[in-house]
């Protein structure tokens, strides 16, 4: 069996010529994971920022007794977003997790 061309092997699975050494590239560069497509969806905090965690986190300093729903009304108020109380619970817990191994050490 002889060689097929690189232009009717990409045709044959529905794929350009340089689709074909673009795919072959990245199979080279980073395996068959790099095939794989990333997650979407929004890759950070849309609503949550770090002004806004911040904010929450200054109102959690002065009243440790604030409740996550208070805390998603304080953030309605001054910013005009509405978030869920999980969220902010979900974002207070993400931020006193040690980020690095060092930092889990020094807590």
């Amino acid at each position: 069996m002889g060689k097929v061309p690189v232009a009717r092997a990409a045709a044959a699975f529905g794929f350009c010529r340089q689709s074909f050494y673009v795919i072959a590239a990245a199979l080279d560069a980073g395996g068959l994971a790099a095939l794989v497509p990333g997650k979407p969806g929004p890759k950070g905090p849309r609503k949550l920022t770090e002004e806004v965690m911040e904010f929450i986190e200054q109102l959690r300093h002065d009243d440790a007794s604030l409740r996550p729903a208070q805390l998603a009304d304080a953030v309605q108020k001054r910013f005009k977003i509405t978030v869920h109380p999980r969220s902010v619970e979900k974002a207070l817990a993400r931020r006193r997790e040690p980020r690095t191994v060092e930092e889990a050490h020094h807590r």
